[in-house]
């Protein structure tokens, strides 16, 4: 049985396991991309993302989820911090590599399709609803979100109306096709999203806007925080 075959068959066998999570357009995604494209890992569709890293297919220094978490750590102390994380995906794999470093901290997952197979632990709390800019943030100190799609302008306006720090990685686009969405293109509403958050983080005195990019992993999109110095 060569690599690929093993490779099909895990995968196979975990969509066995947790029946009922995926559509079945995301169920012919998965198997598509494990059988024609299972060893590319640059801008790998997200639910199969999760599936790879959940199955360590992934390879270390092609880990989005890895890459993310240093960055995240290296610019906050997780520890004993009250984290949200929003668009932590049908598996929470970043937030579970974040409870696992927390002490007195604790991490608040936001995402509707979170599986049910899922259960919170002592300091994560999974919250299977969708987050909006009234959710309460309890306390947080930190918003995370790792290409939350639409999500994205909400965790956004959310950590600036609160003034709380935020790592936000963009992804290829925000809404399309709504009835505010006024974007020619994908890039413009990165462009677009950058220069608000650059304004906005030194009106408000949040610091400055850093801009960091991991394409070393993987992923060209930049990723936008807030560093208050």
């Amino acid at each position: 049985m060569n690599s690929m075959h093993d490779k099909e068959k895990k995968i196979h066998e975990f969509l066995d396991k947790y029946p009922g999570i995926f559509t079945s357009w995301e169920l012919q995604e998965i198997v598509t991309y494990a059988r024609n494209c299972g060893n590319e890992f640059e801008c790998i569709p997200d639910v199969v993302r999760e599936i790879y890293d959940e199955l360590d297919l992934l390879p270390k220094d092609k880990n989005i989820y890895d890459g993310f978490m240093k960055l995240v750590s290296d610019k906050h102390n997780l520890s004993d911090k009250h984290i949200v994380e929003i668009g932590g995906g049908i598996f929470p794999r970043l937030g579970k590599r974040i409870s696992g470093s927390l002490k007195s901290g604790k991490i608040v997952i936001y995402d509707p399709r979170l599986s049910r197979y899922e259960e919170d632990a002592h300091n994560m709390k999974l919250v299977r609803e969708k987050f909006t800019r009234s959710t309460k943030l309890d306390g947080a100190s930190l918003l995370l979100g790792l290409m939350p799609c639409e999500a994205a302008d909400v965790l956004l306006e959310s950590a600036l109306d609160n003034r709380v720090d935020f790592v936000l990685a963009l992804c290829e686009g925000g809404p399309h096709g709504d009835e505010d969405d006024f974007f020619e293109d994908e890039e413009e509403w990165r462009n677009c999203m950058i220069k608000y958050a650059m304004r906005e983080v030194e009106y408000r005195e949040m610091g400055k806007l850093k801009i960091k990019y991991l394409k070393e992993y993987g992923d060209p999109y930049p990723i936008i925080y807030n560093d208050r110095g």
